[in-house]
């Protein structure tokens, strides 16, 4: 188990999850977010490749239409 940051808030999650893991497992769906990595926009491309390490601060956000 590690320990990150996701949007302020401290969590434990399994070591070796991946961004797309932490993605899905909080719920969002993942054709309308963006995930920022210590400061670093990562392309969605990319999230099942990107492995979280312990102490990483990830900031995930949520587009939402509206006028």
């Amino acid at each position: 188990m590690i320990q990150i940051y996701l949007n302020s808030n401290s969590l434990t999650i399994d070591k070796d999850s991946s961004l797309a893991d932490l993605i899905k497992s909080q719920g969002y769906e993942d054709s309308k977010v963006a995930a920022e990595v210590d400061m670093q926009i990562i392309p969605r491309a990319n999230w099942s490749d990107f492995t979280i390490k312990d102490g990483m601060k990830i900031e995930i956000v949520e587009f939402v239409g509206g006028g």
